[in-house]
């Protein structure tokens, strides 16, 4: 059965799918791959890092006219052989169908393989709610001449559904909130209930501390909810961490509600979103470029909240602690 969604109400509700799927994405690759394409994922070495090939993707997507919610990553592997195979990954959001999709991708593969003469894997995922539509093959033919090309393909809505039905991992639960947060665009009360669900059931699925934070935001990057709902949301949150005896989310706002004044509740919330930010940050330079020394951590807990997002923006491109120092003198802040 065909679902469809509402598009401009989905905007006013403000979710942004493209980010959070771009950071589940990179943090968590091998699992992604694993997880949608598992035949592939047997012939990658994972002990050998994946590099991005970010620049290189910018100049493809950039020339062919980038549409709006979808996401684009190109990363080159090692695999199991020994021989380097870039894999460009492509994950379509919301569009349920579009008559030249397939060539499209092919003009994303093709572009990658023209411009920089390299083989590209090109897989495709397709988080729509639109049941019937599953493209997978490009064809062309015409005066004697044809062309068929085949991409793996993974259709969101139907792994949920079926083989992912109890599998609590994090990918899984991103992809759970993607299809969530679509089938509840321009409705607002179905939208909380879904996030309290989704959310309530992170306790109970055996993560630790850590990764039902990170789990959470992800969630919450995709699951915005209208002011009054996220205000119900966040103080049900805190009601129900009380009881579990688990303040693993809402430390921040438990503190602040405490303060008794509303003005400070914010002051705190706001703390909290900027000190999560930072803590996370640091948290993926040590991941990219090892462990980092006293003074550059000072430096980094100093940036405002917009510096310290440009560093989030930046650091895929590091990969040595020099690389995050030459950052910190050349940019201003």
């Amino acid at each position: 059965m065909t679902e469809y969604i509402d598009e401009s109400s989905q905007e006013r509700q403000g979710s942004d799918y493209d980010g959070a799927w771009k950071e589940a994405l990179r943090w968590h690759l091998q699992e992604f791959i694993e997880l949608c394409f598992p035949l592939l994922a047997g012939l990658i070495d994972w002990t050998s890092k994946p590099e991005w090939l970010d620049k290189e993707i910018g100049q493809i997507i950039g020339r062919s006219g980038r549409r709006n919610q979808e996401v684009d990553l190109l990363f080159k592997v090692r695999l199991i052989d020994g021989r380097d195979q870039w894999i460009l990954c492509h994950l379509e959001i919301q569009s349920s169908y579009e008559a030249d999709f397939m060539a499209r991708i092919d003009l994303y593969s093709s572009g990658l393989k023209w411009l920089f003469q390299q083989e590209v894997l090109t897989l495709v995922i397709l988080t729509d709610l639109n049941s019937d539509w599953r493209p997978s093959t490009y064809h062309f033919e015409f005066g004697g001449y044809g062309t068929d090309r085949r991409f793996p393909v993974c259709k969101v809505l139907d792994r949920i559904e079926a083989d992912w039905a109890g599998d609590r991992t994090l990918m899984v639960e991103v992809a759970r909130a993607q299809i969530a947060a679509l089938r509840t665009a321009g409705d607002p009360e179905s939208r909380y209930n879904s996030k309290t669900e989704l959310v309530r059931n992170l306790y109970s699925a055996g993560y630790n501390q850590d990764e039902i934070r990170e789990i959470f935001r992800l969630i919450d990057w995709m699951m915005h909810l209208r002011p009054d709902l996220d205000r119900r949301f966040k103080a049900e949150l805190v009601a129900f961490e009380e009881e579990l005896h688990m303040p693993y989310v809402t430390s921040i706002e438990r503190l602040a509600k405490e303060e008794g004044r509303e003005e400070g509740r914010e002051e705190g919330l706001e703390k909290g979103r900027e000190q999560g930010t930072i803590t996370l940050l640091l948290r993926m330079l040590t991941r990219r470029c090892g462990q980092l020394p006293g003074d550059v951590e000072r430096e980094i807990h100093q940036l405002s909240l917009a510096e310290s997002q440009a560093l989030g923006d930046a650091l895929f491109d590091f990969q040595t602690v020099e690389d995050l120092k030459n950052w910190l003198k050349t940019s201003p802040h």
